[in-house]
C-alpha cells in the first residue's frame, strides 16, 4: 500500500513522524504542506470553492499513491483534497478531524466529489476512533494506527503490570508512550487512570495528544477516555461500558438516557475514580450506540434505554 500524505501544522507533523517511525516509511510515496501561503493569487474561500483546479499549488509533487491521508488542513483548504487525490491517483481517503478547525468547509460537497470519483473517503473524529473499515486500504491502515488496542501481562504475585504490548497504536503516538510509562504499575484502576490521562494530555511529552481540549468540544477528552478503556480492556477491569450496562441495571434495567451520562461522566473522571467511567460526553455517546450495535442496550423510547 503506497500512502501520500497532505499535512498543515504541528498536528500534521507529529502524525507523519510517529507513522514513519513506526514501520511505515516505506510506505510514504508523497508529503506535501497544504496551507494558505501556496495558493496562487490569494484566492478567497469562495473563490476555491468554484474551481479549485484553478488555484493549485504550482509546487504539488506529481505522486501515486493507493491511500491519502489528510492531517491537519484547515478550513476551505480541503476543497483541494479530491482533485489531488485524482491527481495522485488515491483509492481511498482518511481526512482526520481532531480540531474544529480540521473539519472541512464544504465537506458534503467533498465527499460527493470523491464518490463521483470513485473515491471511498472517511472522517475520523478523533483520528484515534478509527478501528476499521468496509474499505480494504483503510482497514489496512487500521489495524496499525487508530483506536488503541493493549494486551498486558499481570504479573500473578505482586498484581502489578508486568508488560503491555501495543497490538494497535494511536497515529500520535500516544499509546506507546502510556504503554512504557505503565509497566510496573499495580493493576488497579486509580494509578492506572492517572498514569493514562496525565500522559496523554502531557503538553510536555513527545506524544501528548494534540487535538481540541474545549469544554463545548471535547476531543481530547474523548481520546484520553478511548485510551484508559483500551488499557482497562487489557487489565481486565471493568471499562465505561460496562459501567453504562451496570448503570442500567442499577435502575432496574431501564434508565432515561441523560440520567445514564450524568451517572457515568464526569469532567474530573480521572480523579473520581472507577465509578465515573469516562470524561467526555462524546465518549458516553459513541460507547451507548456501540452497545446498541452490538445488540446488548435497546431504546426503550421517551428518551430511554434498557438491556436487551
Amino acid at each position: 500500500m503506497k500512502i501520500g500524505i497532505l499535512y498543515a501544522g504541528p498536528f500534521g507533523e507529529q502524525m507523519i513522524n510517529h507513522i514513519s517511525l513506526s514501520g511505515f516509511a516505506d510506505r510514504i510515496v508523497a508529503v506535501y504542506e497544504l496551507t494558505p501561503e501556496k495558493i496562487p493569487g490569494g484566492a478567497r474561500p469562495e473563490d476555491l470553492w468554484e474551481n479549485p483546479a484553478e488555484f493549485m499549488p504550482v509546487d504539488l509533487p506529481q505522486a501515486s499513491c493507493d491511500l491519502l491521508l489528510v492531517l491537519g488542513v484547515q478550513g476551505a483548504l480541503g476543497v483541494f483534497v479530491p482533485e489531488i487525490a485524482r491527481r495522485w491517483g488515491a483509492r481511498a481517503v482518511v481526512f482526520a478531524v481532531d480540531d474544529r478547525g480540521m473539519v472541512p468547509d464544504a465537506r458534503r460537497s467533498i465527499e460527493e466529489d470523491l464518490g463521483a470519483a470513485g473515491i471511498h473517503v472517511e472522517f475520523p473524529e478523533p483520528f484515534c476512533i478509527l478501528s476499521g473499515s468496509g474499505n480494504e486500504l483503510v482497514r489496512a491502515f487500521a489495524e496499525r494506527f487508530g483506536r488503541p488496542v493493549f494486551r498486558a501481562a499481570i504479573d500473578p504475585d505482586s498484581h502489578r503490570i508486568a508488560r503491555v504490548t501495543v497490538v494497535r497504536d494511536t497515529p500520535c503516538g500516544t499509546a506507546s508512550a502510556a504503554a512504557a510509562k505503565l509497566e510496573g504499575l499495580p493493576c488497579e484502576p486509580g494509578p492506572i487512570l492517572k498514569c493514562c490521562y496525565e500522559e496523554h494530555h502531557n503538553e510536555e511529552a513527545e506524544h501528548c495528544c494534540l487535538a481540541e481540549m474545549d469544554p463545548l468540544y471535547p476531543v481530547m477528552q474523548e481520546a484520553g477516555d478511548l485510551l484508559k478503556d483500551a488499557v482497562f480492556t487489557a487489565c481486565g477491569m471493568p471499562t465505561t461500558k460496562d459501567l453504562i450496562i451496570r448503570g442500567i441495571a442499577a435502575a432496574g434495567g431501564e434508565i432515561a438516557v441523560d440520567a445514564l451520562k450524568e451517572r457515568v461522566v464526569s469532567p474530573q473522571a480521572r480523579w473520581e475514580g472507577p465509578e465515573k467511567g469516562c470524561t467526555a460526553g462524546r465518549t458516553f455517546d459513541l460507547y451507548l450506540a456501540e452497545l446498541v450495535g452490538e445488540g446488548k442496550v435497546e431504546s426503550a423510547g421517551k428518551g430511554k434505554v434498557r438491556i436487551r
